[in-house]
């Protein structure tokens, strides 16, 4: 049984240290068999005391013989190993320079999200973020948009079909109409006010969020619209909150990011989450306002839409809108990237092309 024992040990470490490539590794093949604590043979020897004397001659004299077999396959390979690594270095300049690794750094969008997250920071507010997957409740319902709104056509919405499990969703484009035509029907968010809601469940007034975001539409991509891009949508809720007090944040926002020279237009709008509504231009920086191919020849940039909340989305945040009032906007991040860093297609950001991420 012994001897069996020690034959098949030999043979398992010729056929190792014969595959073996490197020297560490043969290292730890010699320890494994041959070491005095742990070694496989010394395991096997530790058994003889209980061999007769006869029996004891017979089977040491057998490890003794397996013992230095081993122990000569591993020196001849130590000096194949010698002879391939001499080999290798006689072809090896080691006074090349080494390859330059490239370190990388933050896409320009994450760049620029952070740049403007930090400005509203400075003014007290807290980041909260929410899920991309969303519901029709959250999404449009609690935001006083009705099942009839534009913003719930086919060509704005994904919604995710029933029955998906959240690891692989399935697209559905069209309108959400079907068997699970319901407020809990699953869609991609459309715009990041959702989070709104979600952050007012768990605080009370008075509160300044911004919620940075990626959000999806489903629309025709050209060097201004993409189907997947960024967005950043801010809320402040308080007692006596006004629309000067939105103005003067959106100014100071402007200002900080893009320079003492840039100016805001504000014009009327419609927006069913907030009464009244309000559109926000700024001076064009590549014309200085004087009118470019850029700008359409008007010297302004549409950047984004604002308003006082809409007493009903109060309500639905469970809040007294008699009491309290409050302003929100949203911000297209992609677009006021672009105007930023002087990028003229919205689709170069998800090209994943490195000709362009390392520019900035």
């Amino acid at each position: 049984m012994i001897k069996d024992s020690l034959n098949k040990i030999k043979d398992k470490a010729m056929e190792e240290i014969k595959n073996v490539s490197n020297f560490d590794l043969l290292e730890k093949i010699q320890k494994k068999y041959l070491g005095r604590k742990e070694g496989e043979l010394t395991k096997i020897l530790k058994n003889l005391k209980n061999l007769s004397l006869e029996e004891k001659k017979i089977i040491g004299k057998l490890a003794n013989e397996v013992k230095l077999r081993i122990e000569s396959e591993a020196k001849k390979k130590i000096q194949e190993l010698k002879i391939k690594a001499e080999a290798l270095e006689e072809n090896f300049d080691i006074t090349l320079p080494g390859e330059k690794i490239e370190i990388g750094h933050l896409h320009p969008l994450t760049q620029f999200t952070r740049k403007i997250t930090d400005v509203f920071v400075s003014m007290g507010f807290e980041i909260v973020d929410g899920p991309e997957a969303e519901t029709e409740e959250y999404n449009f319902d609690l935001l006083n948009i009705p099942k009839e709104h534009p913003s719930r056509d086919l060509w704005d919405t994904f919604y995710i079909k029933s029955g998906n499990s959240p690891e692989s969703p399935e697209l559905d484009l069209g309108s959400g109409d079907s068997e699970q035509n319901s407020k809990n029907k699953l869609l991609l968010r459309t715009h990041t006010s959702p989070v709104q809601l979600r952050a007012m469940e768990k605080r009370k007034p008075p509160v300044r969020l911004i919620m940075p975001g990626r959000v999806f539409r489903h629309e025709a991509t050209d060097a201004g619209h993409e189907t997947t891009f960024h967005q950043l949508e801010g809320l402040v809720i308080g007692e006596n909150i006004k629309m000067t007090d939105l103005i003067g944040t959106l100014q100071y926002f402007v200002k900080t990011i893009f320079g003492e020279s840039a100016k805001i237009r504000v014009r009327p709008n419609f927006f069913p989450f907030t009464e009244p509504s309000i559109e926000v231009d700024m001076t064009c920086l590549i014309c200085c306002g004087k009118g470019c191919g850029f700008c359409g020849g008007d010297g302004w940039i549409e950047t984004l839409g604002a308003g006082m909340v809409h007493p009903a989305v109060l309500k639905n945040m469970k809040i007294d809108p008699n009491k309290y009032s409050g302003f929100a906007f949203g911000m297209g991040v992609d677009r006021l990237m672009m105007l930023y860093y002087g990028v003229n297609d919205i689709r170069l950001s998800y090209s994943g092309d490195l000709r362009f991420i390392k520019q900035f």
